[in-house]
């Protein structure tokens, strides 16, 4: 069956594209996803709460954030949910200022300590080297911990299990990639294994891969908990110039600068 692109337009459609974010990272499993959106206790209890967390979080931020493009793809025969990505795009350079914002949804103490200290490692490549107009797809995180460049950023881009390698992946690239050749602007994505070879095909580069680190903590039963949870997890800071892989030749990297 074929899908329908469509940009969503009411809060409570966040429901089903939590759940169904929350399936495709968890098939295969993505350790990011207890970084963001942590189950806190065991059993169908806890995982409704978490949801129901994640879909609130999920609801402010979009809110909270002009730049936020959220677009999904429906399949039209069964009228489910088959993937889903948040693009944004900053018209100026949207870290000028340091943000002093925590992992709130971790308890205070060792633990949130922790979860910051992993959010900055994920944070500091485009901190780095996206000072400056963009189109970015990263997980959608605010600032402060995200806000205010014209280059497009893709928040976060995933497809339920049962729709892969239909081109839904496809439909959700497509549209951001238009818009930043369209704006003639640069494009920023986190990547992990399972979508860098998607996105290396619409052009996108990859800088050194980056590994999430704990050591610098005190070996605890809480630091041993979250190694368990949270680790290993590595991904690669992707940079597309304007006009994507006909330009990467001649072009500087970002991270060469």
């Amino acid at each position: 069956m074929p899908f329908k692109f469509t940009e969503l337009k009411n809060d409570v459609e966040f429901k089903e594209l939590v759940e169904v974010e929350r399936v495709s990272y968890e098939t295969p499993f993505c350790p990011l996803l207890n970084l963001f959106f942590p189950i806190h206790g065991q059993g169908p209890e806890a995982r409704a709460a978490a949801l129901q967390e994640a879909t609130e979080r999920h609801i402010g931020w979009h809110r909270g954030d002009p730049s936020s493009r959220w677009l999904k793809v429906i399949d039209t025969g069964s009228g489910r949910l088959a993937g889903a990505a948040c693009w944004h795009t900053y018209e100026n350079n949207p870290y000028t200022e340091p943000s002093e914002d925590e992992c709130a949804w971790f308890p205070a103490g060792e633990e949130r300590e922790m979860a910051n200290d992993l959010m900055e490692q994920f944070l500091a490549p485009r901190l780095s080297y996206m000072g400056k107009p963009h189109m970015c797809i990263v997980l959608q995180i605010p600032w402060p911990f995200h806000t205010n460049t014209t280059d497009p950023v893709l928040e976060i881009c995933f497809v339920h299990p049962d729709f892969r390698r239909r081109g839904a992946g496809r439909l959700l690239m497509d549209w951001g990639v238009a818009r930043a050749d369209e704006m003639g602007v640069e494009s920023y994505i986190d990547a992990t294994a399972e979508g860098k070879p998607l996105y290396e095909a619409y052009g996108f580069v990859a800088a050194k891969r980056v590994d999430f680190q704990l050591d610098k903590h005190d070996a605890s039963p809480t630091q041993r908990r979250l190694e368990q949870q949270l680790l290993p997890f590595s991904f690669w800071p992707m940079w597309r110039p304007t006009l994507g892989k006909s330009n990467t030749a001649d072009r500087e990297k970002p991270w060469d600068s």
